[in-house]
């Protein structure tokens, strides 16, 4: 059952409260773990939400609306939602995966990493356009990355 972006974000900010934990930072994380599973997975979502290609990266706008009045400032607590969904042991340890690559970076550096030349995101980026990140450009770019590992 694909998850809430807010719920998968609020996994991160529970078990990994940190003094960096911005925006920036919980939306690139939850963008990673979307695209990983994908990969994982070969076509099961991760999230119920699609990623849209914003001016600065992927994001999925129900999250970025629930977090937007932090600005640059640090998350402390869960983010407050009107979902309220359990993670499954099995989905909490592919997200300590994710982690264990992604946590040691800021957000800046992880907006970076999803900039690079022949993302997902920057395949469909058009300035202004907010177009809709397609699963088959995740799929296949996290996908290569998987069998050079």
């Amino acid at each position: 059952m694909p998850y809430n972006p807010t719920t998968i974000a609020n996994y991160f900010i529970k078990e990994h409260t940190s003094d960096d934990m911005t925006p920036m930072k919980v939306i690139k994380l939850t963008y990673l773990s979307y695209c990983w599973y994908l990969a994982l997975t070969k076509k099961e979502r991760l999230l119920n939400e699609k990623a849209v290609a914003w001016d600065f990266g992927p994001v999925f706008p129900s999250l970025y609306n629930s977090i937007k009045d932090y600005g640059k400032s640090t998350i402390k607590k869960e983010i407050p939602s009107h979902v309220k969904e359990n993670i499954s042991p099995e989905d909490k340890k592919f997200l300590e995966k994710i982690w264990s690559m992604y946590g040691k970076y800021d957000g800046v550096y992880l907006s970076a990493l999803t900039h690079q030349m022949e993302t997902p995101w920057q395949k469909v980026y058009r300035q202004g356009s907010n177009s809709e990140i397609n699963d088959d450009d995740i799929l296949q770019h996290y996908g290569s990355k998987l069998k050079t590992a």
